[in-house]
Parts: C-alpha cells; sequence; structure tokens
C-alpha cells in the first residue's frame, strides 16, 4: 500500500488537532467571562456577585464581567444564560428561588434544572423571623402558644406569592400546626413597615437588611431560619431550637454556566470559587452581608442541593395546598 506525503503527514498530525480542545480547556480562561445576575444592581445578589468577580479576576488573570439582566422572577437572566454557548465564557448566579414550584415567564424548576450545568454554591441567606413589637411574644414557643390561643388572629407579611419569604411563613404556620393569615406585599420592606406599625404581626425578612430595623423596639426578632444559628448573628437562635426540630428555609445563591460545559471547565470554575470562598476575608465579608458562606464538595453535589430544593417545596405545597401564584 502507498502512502502520498501529504496523508501521511496528515495522520502525523492527528493527535495533535485531536488534543487542541482539551488543551484550550485546560487554559481556560484565556478570555473575559461573563456573570449574569439575574436581579438590580445594589441587591445581595450583585454585592456577592461583583465581590467574586474581582477575586476571580485576581486568580485567573481574566476579567469576569457583571451583567445585571433583572426581571420576570429572573427567568430574563437565566434564559440570557440558558441560551448561550457552553464554553463558560458565560455564567449565572443562581438562587434557591429559582427551584419553587412556581413558573415566572414560561421558565419552570425543571427548565433550570435542565438547562444548567452546576458549579458550586457560594453562600446561603437566612431569613429572620421579627414579630410586632406591640405582640406579647418574646421567643419561637410563646409564638406558637399565642397562634394556638388565637387561632386566626395572626397575620404574616412577606414580598408576595411564592416568594421565600412566603414560603418560610407558610412552612412555619403548618409545622406549627397555627392558623395565620397571609398578606402578600410588592416587597418585603413594606412589609416590615407595616410588622412596624402593628398592622401585621410577624414577617420572615433577609437577616441584614432586617435585623438592624429591630433596635427601635418596633420589632422583636425571634430566631433565624437556618437549621442552626448563623455566624452573622450568633446570639439569635434558629427557629428549629424553638420546638420545631428540622425547620429549616436557608435561601442560598450559587454560580452555573449552560449545559454541556465541559466537565474540565467545570472543575476548573469549581476549584477557583472555592478556592476565593476558604479565605478568611472572604468568610468574614460574608458575615457581615448576614451570610454563612459555604462551597459544595464537587459540581454534583450542587445538583443534588438544587433537585432537594425542588422535591422539599414541590412536596410542601402539595401536601399543605397553599397557593402560589
Amino acid at each position: 500500500m502507498q502512502f502520498s506525503r501529504r496523508s501521511l503527514l496528515a495522520a502525523a498530525a492527528a493527535p495533535a488537532l485531536s488534543a487542541l480542545p482539551l488543551l484550550a480547556r485546560a487554559q481556560y480562561p484565556d478570555h473575559p467571562v461573563r456573570f449574569v445576575v439575574p436581579y438590580s444592581p445594589g441587591g445581595p445578589a450583585s454585592t456577592l456577585a461583583r465581590y467574586l468577580s474581582v477575586k476571580l479576576q485576581q486568580s485567573t488573570g481574566q476579567p469576569f464581567v457583571i451583567e445585571n439582566k433583572p426581571g420576570a422572577g429572573l427567568t430574563i437572566g437565566a434564559q440570557a444564560v440558558a441560551t448561550a454557548p457552553a464554553d463558560g465564557y458565560t455564567l449565572l448566579v443562581n438562587a434557591s428561588s429559582m427551584y419553587v414550584p412556581t413558573s415566572f415567564g414560561g421558565r419552570t424548576p425543571a427548565d433550570n434544572l435542565k438547562d444548567f450545568a452546576p458549579v458550586t454554591i457560594v453562600g446561603s441567606f437566612p431569613l429572620l423571623l421579627v414579630v410586632s413589637g406591640s405582640l406579647p411574644v418574646k421567643s419561637v414557643p410563646e409564638l406558637i402558644a399565642y397562634a394556638k390561643a388565637n387561632p386566626g388572629k395572626l397575620s404574616y407579611g412577606s414580598s408576595g406569592n411564592g416568594s421565600l419569604t412566603h414560603l418560610a411563613a407558610a412552612l412555619f404556620a403548618h409545622t406549627a400546626g397555627v392558623e395565620m393569615l397571609h398578606v402578600p406585599y410588592r416587597g418585603i420592606t413594606e412589609a416590615l413597615v407595616d410588622v412596624s406599625a402593628g398592622r401585621v404581626q410577624l414577617a420572615f425578612g433577609g437577616l441584614p437588611t432586617t435585623l438592624p430595623l429591630t433596635t427601635t423596639g418596633k420589632m422583636r426578632p425571634l430566631a433565624v431560619t437556618s437549621l442552626q444559628r448563623t455566624a452573622a448573628a450568633p446570639q439569635i437562635p434558629a427557629v428549629a431550637e424553638g420546638g420545631l426540630p428540622g425547620y429549616e428555609v436557608n435561601p442560598w445563591y450559587g454560580v452555573v454556566a449552560p449545559a454541556g460545559t465541559p466537565a474540565p471547565v467545570l472543575a476548573r470554575l469549581h476549584q477557583e470559587v472555592s478556592t476565593v470562598m476558604q479565605a478568611p476575608e472572604v468568610r468574614e465579608q460574608w458575615k457581615t452581608w448576614g451570610a454563612d458562606p459555604s462551597t459544595s464538595k464537587t459540581p454534583e453535589d450542587f445538583a443534588a442541593l438544587m433537585q432537594k430544593e425542588n422535591a422539599k417545596w414541590t412536596a410542601f405545597v402539595k401536601q399543605s395546598g397553599i397557593k402560589l401564584e
């Protein structure tokens, strides 16, 4: 059999050519990375992402450029990343609320589980249970006892139907076996104003924004919604300590890429983010934001967390019959 010089050269070059994709992935990232935040600037997700982007640029040598794409229940930002090339150069800050069984803008939790490749969680943000200063309770057991003695007379505010502030209160009432009226607001700030004024009796709000509002005495902090006390406010007990063992509503943020992103790229991203998150100054910064810093051991562990979040709320909504939309 005769071989031409061209065919011999092609055969010799084939192994080197086939290695190029692997080499390219090994050098990831070699140009700027888009970091999409499906929230408006200034909120916890945006603040967290901007801090992370600076640290990731320092560690990788490439800019991580923040793009805020809020709207439609996180759908606009999520859709922008879901339809981006699966090359690791477009990332999304995802949130636990994306796995609650609701549909905003046509996207569902099933879409969010299917369309993204997990990297890692980057922190959880427990909520704070507060009551009106005029309510004669100073602990979770006292609140439960009061609610049982006054069925249907307590109301709670939330940032809207299907929000985690709604689900936290609904899960509390369901687990405690008490009846409370839900009053949805356009945002948690409006709900907290009415708690302070005594127009509604309680609410679950973000820890860093809600805790400072309790210094006037018009609202009283009772408990955090993480399973255990949070390092951001260790003086405040967890709801689970007050007679509701296992109660946990722990909103989190994480990093995901489009589905189909190569495993070596996901592994590099996981390594870089995890390394950043282990730095003492980063962990201290997270605490000032009312967050518990954490990372997933592997991208697969983060995938399992997202599945667990969706299964938990799907089962609760079905069991309790609450309306989310």
